[in-house]
């Protein structure tokens, strides 16, 4: 019989273990459902550990070493409160010498077996203070919980061939298997995002007829577990796509990340200091000549680029490939007198055809980029005007090429950021193609993951989150979609390749 009691209630365990976990997932699924892209407190994994150590009975009898081990499962309530599923099995022995607490007048040796399941809501100690770090190094904890508990109490004398498999109590009703309360405090070590060790004690007892025949004799109070433990902890975060464990995470991690964003980006000053039109900000050389004409980039303009900028050169539209004197003028002995407006048309027409990227004169135009929600790849609205503007573009040039990059921040893993670079530029080429009508093969999709940072942070930054543009280059090609796990939420199915 007890063989199969042990059987029953090791299946009851593994049965309520599965159910809390799928409970568990389906609050994230309905979490993903309720809440947008952008939220405060971050989608985090669930934590399952292993634990062994030291576990006796503190009762009647002294007791002598021995151990136990189990198995949890822990979710994250909030970023202070989680809630805990506990199974342990263990073996406490003590031996009763004293003349007051005998077993039928013999000195005797008890072997308690002991099998538990109990939930326990766990209160982490320290996750409350308004600071910088945004994960915790060491977590202090405590807990209180309850549930059922299977234990047997085998006696063995010590003068005498007497033994019995389980204690006699008299009237029991109760069986085997009794409630049970526990609590307990610890202190966890994060080692990673994925590991944490731990190191916990916690007393428990039983109620019913058991409650003090635990250690084999009824004498005054009731028996009290002890167990202390060395836990190994793993963090389950679906491939980077989950954070760790709220308790490991600050809770003003989005704010202030968002907010140092913020105090990292330049104050708008309006000043220029050289009166050419581009403001100190962006401009290249803050020290242009007055009158000279400039670039978008505050840069002095050498439209024939002989290396003598328009305002001093006395030819500024020389053929190419000449040398030409300070002045800018050709020396060439077969060099025509001047430049006809002609030859300005021709070499503006030259410099626009090209059927594999173009030439110099375009690879370096500036082309607007567009930004992402955190773990997203929707094209926002917000930015419909810049891809109208890249398609314009396109359009009034339809022998150039452009390459689309997508770019991620660094919260998720770097194959996650892979597909997620991909899927972002695979939208922002769809949208071109479906939204305006351009042509699919004169858009080169490429990705960098969280390559190539603008904001210098491994936190989220909007930035970051990125797709550029630019004027392919001759050896541009599609890069196919990298091997990785479904990344990102967005207009269309990021999980399928569409054939490109």
């Amino acid at each position: 019989m007890t063989i199969k009691r042990l059987l029953v209630f090791t299946l009851v365990l593994g049965l309520s273990t599965l159910t809390t976990y799928t409970l568990h997932a389906q609050d994230d699924a309905g979490d993903a459902t309720a809440t947008s892209s952008i939220q405060a407190t971050p989608k985090h994994g669930l934590e399952i550990g292993l634990h062994g150590g030291h576990f006796f009975s503190s009762g009647d009898v002294a007791w002598n070493p021995s151990w136990a081990a189990g198995i949890h499962f822990r979710k994250a309530l909030d970023y202070v409160f989680s809630i805990r599923f506990d199974a342990m099995y263990g073996l406490a022995v003590g031996e009763g010498t004293a003349r007051a607490n005998l077993y039928q007048e013999e000195d005797f040796m008890h072997t308690t077996t002991f099998a538990s399941g109990v939930v326990q809501g766990v209160m982490t100690l320290n996750n409350l203070r308004w600071n910088g770090q945004s994960r915790r190094k060491v977590n202090l904890l405590a807990f209180v919980g309850g549930g059922a508990v299977y234990t047997t109490t085998a006696i063995e004398s010590l003068e005498s061939d007497f033994a019995i498999e389980d204690v006699n109590i008299s009237g029991r009703s109760a069986g085997n298997i009794q409630p049970a309360i526990e609590a307990g405090a610890g202190i966890t070590f994060r080692i990673g995002e994925g590991m944490n060790v731990g190191l916990e004690h916690k007393v428990s007892t039983v109620f019913g007829k058991r409650t003090d025949f635990i250690d084999g004799v009824d004498f005054r109070w009731r028996d009290i577990l002890n167990y202390t433990a060395i836990r190994l902890n793993f963090n389950l975060r679906s491939g980077g796509k989950k954070s760790e464990p709220l308790y490991w995470v600050n809770p003003m991690d989005v704010v202030l990340s968002n907010i140092s964003e913020l105090k990292a980006r330049p104050t708008f000053d309006l000043t220029d200091t050289d009166g050419d039109g581009v403001i100190d900000m962006i401009d290249q050389e803050k020290d242009s000549p007055a009158g000279a004409a400039v670039d978008t980039r505050g840069m002095t303009l050498d439209s024939d680029k002989d290396g003598v900028p328009d305002y001093t050169d006395q030819e500024p539209y020389s053929p190419p490939g000449l040398s030409v004197d300070g002045n800018g003028v050709a020396q060439d002995s077969n060099a025509p007198d001047y430049v006809t407006r002609e030859d300005v048309e021709q070499m503006i027409n030259n410099a626009f055809t090209t059927t594999k990227g173009g030439g110099a004169s375009i690879a370096d135009w500036f082309l607007p980029m567009v930004h992402f929600n955190i773990d997203s790849y929707s094209i926002r609205y917000s930015d419909y005007g810049n891809m109208a503007n890249i398609a314009q573009v396109m359009k009034a040039n339809p022998d150039v090429k452009i390459l689309v990059q997508g770019f991620t921040d660094k919260t998720a893993s770097e194959s996650y950021n892979q597909v997620l670079s991909y899927n972002r530029a695979k939208s922002a080429v769809d949208h071109l193609v479906e939204t305006h009508g351009i042509s699919r093969d004169r858009l080169i999709l490429n990705y960098g993951g969280e390559e190539s940072s603008l904001v210098p942070t491994n936190g989220s930054s909007f930035m970051n989150r990125r797709v550029e543009f630019r004027v392919a280059q001759e050896g541009d090609t599609d890069m196919p979609r990298p091997e990785g796990p479904a990344a990102g939420s967005g207009s269309f199915d990021g999980n399928k390749d569409a054939g490109y």
